[in-house]
């Protein structure tokens, strides 16, 4: 053998394993990439599971909310629940006091403290509240149905048997003088036994006791709430020169009852007061507006008709 054959056979073996080193890094490299491709497949499914998941909670949130009441309208009812609770008390402040004349008595700041500070009607029987003047009449009980003259304030327009009136606001005829102004009133009513389709609808009986006249509705949102509104000419039984009287109903299904809003405004001058002035209707029902725009009916639940109490602030 000579000399030169171990060199040759180093370097031989030296190629061999470069060779061997160079095949075994192309593999690990295919490895890797391989290792990588399969990462880059699970991102999209690791992605919908997520995506699926974050629907999943979503959804979760808003099936937990549904029925539940709106914290704004929940605060509002018990903001007046809390001016029924302080019914009695004296107040701490007359807004706009300062601006009455030092010479005004105590007779005309009470009766300018009685004009801007409102009253509440709060039922917790039937989770419902309103506002009104405290120059206007409030009549409750067994008057709850009748206006100042002793009559049915506003006819009930349920579609269906039941109801029970809660109250009724009147606007006095003082408060227009030297007009033809003769009965303003809102009259509300709660009827548990009928159902949400049938609230939407508008029936007033003849005065049989029929089934009396339907009427078309539309809808209409006052203040928070969305109303089925309908609207009625009533033929006026004293058949005065110039007497008329027009009604008109808002109902709202809530805590498995219709809420109704009877408003009522009659005008005509007696044959005795012929040159009174003619006062504008629509004020009158502008002003009946103001007192339902100041409606909130609560939904609780395990709302059972006919339970609990009533509470009222006397005008």
């Amino acid at each position: 053998m000579s000399p030169n054959q171990p060199t040759n056979l180093s370097r031989n073996e030296h190629d061999e394993s470069n060779f061997a080193n160079k095949r075994n890094g192309r593999q690990n490299n295919d490895a890797i990439f391989h290792a990588v491709e399969s990462s880059a497949d699970e991102i999209p499914s690791r992605a919908r599971t997520i995506a699926i998941w974050l629907g999943l909670f979503t959804c979760a949130i808003v099936v937990s909310q549904l029925g539940r009441p709106s914290r704004a309208r929940e605060a509002q009812f018990l903001h007046g629940a809390a001016k029924v609770e302080a019914l009695g008390k004296p107040a701490q402040k007359v807004p706009n006091a300062n601006l009455l004349p030092a010479s005004a008595d105590s007779a005309t700041r009470s009766a300018e403290a009685k004009e801007v500070t409102p009253a509440v009607y709060v039922s917790k029987r039937y989770g419902v509240a309103w506002q009104y003047p405290r120059t206007y009449v409030l009549r409750k009980g067994a008057n709850a149905n009748l206006n100042l003259s002793g009559q049915p304030a506003a006819a009930s327009a349920f579609a269906g048997s039941g109801g029970v009136t809660l109250a009724t606001v009147i606007i006095p005829a003082r408060l227009y003088p030297g007009t033809d102004f003769k009965n303003g009133s809102l009259t509300v009513r709660v009827n548990p036994q009928i159902a949400e389709t049938e609230c939407g609808q508008f029936q007033i009986s003849d005065a049989e006791g029929g089934d009396g006249a339907t009427f078309p509705s539309s809808q209409v949102t006052v203040g928070t709430i969305d109303f089925a509104e309908t609207g009625v000419d009533v033929d006026d039984a004293s058949g005065a020169p110039g007497s008329a009287t027009q009604e008109k109903f808002y109902h709202v299904y809530d805590n498995d009852a219709c809420y109704e809003f009877a408003m009522s405004v009659s005008t005509g001058a007696s044959s005795a007061k012929a040159s009174e002035a003619g006062v504008d209707r629509d004020d009158i029902f502008d002003r009946l507006t103001e007192i339902l725009t100041s409606v909130t009916i609560v939904p609780r639940n395990g709302y059972v008709a006919g339970g609990g109490t009533e509470n009222q602030i006397p005008r």
